[in-house]
């Protein structure tokens, strides 16, 4: 039955109803059970014998179509939402052009995916780098800006040092804990808290079209706000940055690290990485 169940992508359950069903309908018991152990009946053993070339023929004949059909190279990747719509889709039509053959599919979601068992082929994380039984590839450590809009600078022109920032509205991070952080790293004593005061997103990217929107000074990693910075929606008034402590992985399974797919993935990536240009 669990044999039955996981080939069909159902429970046990609702295999044990169906043959119930089955049972009700030709009015004949098909399984008996011995112990833990199902048997099949005579009823059950004749029915068997007379479908299993019928079943038979129909495998052969998907089969056969099947194997006419181009082989898809496909490669499906897991990563979370804020670097697959900032960062990694907005870049993958240059892969697609390098590889035209490799079909990408992207999955965004914040849940962690346990690649020995779920159907991807590469999970991009962002963490500690500690993911036992994998193969592991650093891909970058994203810094903690400064921007804002082009009109939120022009009507606040004071923001020249960090500690400018205490006097305008700060858009904040889900934890509010990274402009506390950025302050006490740039000197700045915050002894009436104004640092994690103000509105607050649950990714960057929100974050940055609150900047756009001119609703304050966003604090938000780097590789996130590249495209809003480079289309001029918004600017980094003051140069101080900070690192974050968890970096990106490029994560796979260890027997999958040599396909050609996964490795033409990985260097493709480093590729786009080492030629991001400087952030001003």
């Amino acid at each position: 039955m669990k044999d039955a169940a996981r080939n069909l992508g159902v429970t046990p359950g609702a295999v044990s109803q169906q043959i119930k069903i089955v049972e009700e309908r030709l009015g004949a018991t098909l399984f008996e059970r011995a112990s833990k152990d199902l048997h099949l009946t005579a009823e059950g053993a004749r029915l068997m014998e007379a479908l299993n070339m019928p079943f038979q023929q129909i495998q052969d004949a998907v089969e056969d179509f099947d194997h006419r059909k181009p082989r898809r190279n496909t490669l499906v990747v897991t990563t979370v939402p804020s670097f697959a719509s900032s960062w990694l889709v907005p870049r993958l039509g240059r892969f697609s052009k390098l590889y035209p053959d490799i079909e990408v599919k992207v999955d965004s979601s914040v849940a962690l995916v346990d690649l020995r068992h779920e159907p991807f082929d590469i999970a991009i994380r962002h963490g500690s780098g500690n993911y036992p039984g994998m193969s592991v590839t650093q891909l970058l450590t994203p810094q903690l800006i400064v921007v804002a809009s082009p009109e939120f600078l022009r009507n606040h022109p004071l923001v020249q040092t960090p500690a400018d920032c205490l006097a305008h509205p700060l858009l904040q991070d889900r934890d509010r804990v990274d402009w506390p952080r950025w302050f006490r790293a740039h000197g700045i004593n915050d002894a009436a808290g104004r640092a994690a005061r103000g509105s607050s997103f649950s990714d960057d990217s929100l974050m940055i079209k609150a900047a756009v929107a001119s609703q304050g000074l966003a604090l938000v990693r780097d590789i996130y706000a590249e495209e809003a910075i480079s289309s001029g929606l918004v600017r980094i008034p003051i140069a101080a940055s900070l690192g974050t402590p968890l970096s990106y992985y490029f994560v796979t399974r260890m027997q999958d690290a040599q396909k050609s797919r996964i490795q033409a993935f990985r260097n493709w990536l480093l590729g786009e990485i080492a030629s991001r240009p400087e952030l001003t």
